[in-house]
């Protein structure tokens, strides 16, 4: 069996808050939502969902990007859009969402 990898991007272990997503139905009072890697092709939330996805479902997103030493000292955001590449359903209350970007993410500061 081959051990090769896979992906064409390398991942970064990357928190960021999900501030925004539409293509996903996230039940009232669960709380933030948060990535738990990001590369240059996607990333990877988990959350509560009222229903898992089906793979191919579009999404629309916003991160929030908190300030810091070295890039800006003013918190920012990057939008995108994506299509449910992956879903791994980890536990009874949280579900993994593997999006693939569908474009380029706009940055702003």
């Amino acid at each position: 069996m081959s051990t090769r990898e896979r992906r064409k991007y390398r991942r970064t272990k990357l928190r960021l808050r999900v501030s925004q997503i539409e293509g996903l139905t996230i039940p009232d009072g669960t709380g933030d939502l948060w990535t738990s890697d990001v590369s240059p092709g996607g990333m990877f939330i988990r959350a509560s969902l009222v229903e898992a996805p089906q793979i191919g479902t579009s999404l629309k997103f916003e991160l929030s990007i908190p300030p810091g030493e070295g890039y800006s000292l003013s918190p920012g955001h990057v939008r995108g859009s994506g299509k449910v590449a992956r879903i791994d359903e980890a536990t009874e209350s949280a579900v993994g969402v593997a999006v693939g970007f569908t474009s380029p993410l706009a940055l702003a500061f």
